[in-house]
């Protein structure tokens, strides 16, 4: 029996480009829109910021022994200077194992696109952290910038859902969804009961990263990777077949 050898079957899960999917694209400004509307109307309403800090005090209670220093940890490890240098130090694994430039820099790309521009809706949105007096443990050096949404979620949750979609196409891609499922969930739960972020930035986060990553990722390989192949037959192996 004849098997398909088309060179975009050939390619990484990361640099195929589906054709006709405008619901990708909607779905990344919808989130955008959302996540901006959202932060704006918790920051200015009382009731609402009143319910997240009683999510707060909740898991702060379990911010304890191995839970608290856990906790204390993933807000250290994905810092952004460490998050950057995390990164750096995956895609060049990546470029390591894979021999593939392209890869590489496209992985890199959907990462600090979908992450860094979430620092603007930060910035306008200028929401208050958790006020640490309201519960018994909390970090020893509270941070002092704006809580909503959170850039450690969004770190975490875009870094997830690219090794998702690196996977596109193998047999670990059933794993490296649990696996993402997992650690997300742990980092979640483990900022708001550091006390340094409500549930709603920790959830407005994963909808940022779940909308703005496939979108960065789609626009990157339909308009700007085919310009890095020389010749149009290289540039078509960039299509994604029906």
């Amino acid at each position: 029996m004849a098997t398909d050898k088309s060179p975009a079957r050939t390619l990484p899960g990361l640099l195929r480009s589906p054709q006709g999917r405008p619901d990708a694209l909607a779905f990344g400004i919808v989130s955008v829109v959302v996540v901006a509307a959202f932060g704006f109307f918790v920051a200015k309403t009382h009731a609402m910021t009143h319910l997240d800090l009683e999510g707060v005090k909740a898991l702060n209670r379990f911010h304890t022994g191995f839970l608290g220093k856990l906790g204390a940890d993933v807000y250290k490890v994905f810092s952004p200077v460490e998050a950057v240098a995390l990164t750096v130090v995956i895609v060049l694994i990546i470029w390591a194992v894979s021999r593939n430039i392209r890869l590489a820099a496209t992985f890199a790309v959907t990462v600090a696109v979908t992450w860094i521009p979430s620092d603007v809706v930060k910035f306008l949105v200028h929401r208050a952290r958790p006020d640490h007096t309201a519960f018994s443990n909390h970090l020893a050096q509270s941070p002092v910038d704006s809580s909503y949404p959170s850039g450690h979620m969004v770190f975490v949750a875009t870094l997830m859902i690219t090794f998702f979609m690196l996977s596109r196409g193998t047999a670990y891609r059933g794993i490296v969804a649990v696996a993402a499922i997992v650690v997300i969930a742990v980092v979640a739960f483990s900022l708001v009961g550091d006390g340094v972020h409500y549930p709603t930035d920790v959830l407005a986060s994963i909808l940022w990263s779940l909308g703005v990553a496939p979108l960065v990722l789609g626009l990157w390989n339909r308009y700007i990777l085919p310009r890095t192949y020389r010749t149009p037959s290289s540039a078509s192996s960039l299509e994604y077949p029906a």
